[in-house]
């Protein structure tokens, strides 16, 4: 009963996140549309990524606890790292081709705005990623 009533709060956390997060990006590039400081806004996207990757792993770690499964194994270890790697090569290309597409169109794209929101697109890539090869079962 202990791990349904934490599997269930670690739901609610994760929708909490998202909503956060999704709040937080409106504001955040609303102020870049403006042309207002933007980093104020930067501690919730940052606050709203550690719930929603606690949330992950809490909903992750319950689930496998109420099938009787250690969740530590080695195939598991192994489903984080293939899909840092995958999350890490788009990260790179995302980058590659947004510095390109800013010379070659002379977007005017500022850098450091740019960055944060390729990698936050990244960091859910990471989550999806990972949960795509937990699921096909391909390690």
């Amino acid at each position: 009963m202990k791990s349904k009533t934490n599997l269930l709060m670690s739901k609610i956390s994760l929708a909490l996140s998202v909503f956060m997060l999704a709040l937080a990006s409106f504001w955040f590039l609303q102020n870049i549309y403006e042309e207002k400081p933007y980093y104020e806004n930067l501690i919730f996207i940052i606050f709203g990524l550690t719930l929603l990757i606690g949330a992950y792993f809490n909903i992750k770690r319950f689930k496998a606890e109420s099938e009787g499964i250690t969740i530590a194994d080695e195939r598991s270890m192994r489903v984080g790292e293939k899909a840092g790697m995958f999350a890490f090569l788009l990260l790179i290309a995302a980058l590659m081709v947004s510095g390109v597409v800013n010379s070659a169109f002379n977007l005017g794209l500022e850098y450091t705005s740019t960055v944060y929101m390729i990698s936050v697109a990244s960091l859910f890539s990471w989550i999806i990623i990972a949960y795509h090869i937990d699921k096909k079962g391909d390690v």
